[in-house]
């Protein structure tokens, strides 16, 4: 059975740190949010997306469009952005969600 082992606001913080060290130099203004207030929960996980305020360079190979998938355990994952299309989002949170739960992680 998979049981969680830290919470939204932990989880929160590590996507949080993993953005500012991805995201901080795109910022105009040191102020603004790196992570959008939208996020997404399945069973074993959460997804926090970029703050769609911050520009990012769009380069092949590069995954700056990112978001941030971390388990309830902890693990983390930096994975595409597919909020522009629902049902394609659900399904990734899912399988992550599944992928996290297998591994126990």
């Amino acid at each position: 059975m998979y049981q969680q082992e830290i919470s939204f606001e932990r989880a929160n913080e590590i996507a949080e740190e993993l953005a500012y060290t991805r995201l901080n130099k795109f910022r105009d203004n040191p102020d603004t949010p790196l992570l959008s207030s939208d996020f997404l929960e399945a069973e074993c996980c959460w997804f926090f997306f970029r703050n769609r305020d911050i520009p990012v360079l769009e380069r092949p190979g590069m995954i700056w469009n990112c978001a941030y998938a971390i388990s309830k355990k902890g693990e983390v994952s930096i994975i595409g952005d597919f909020s522009d299309d629902p049902d394609k989002l659900s399904n990734y949170l899912q399988a992550m969600s599944y992928y996290f739960k297998s591994r126990n992680v």
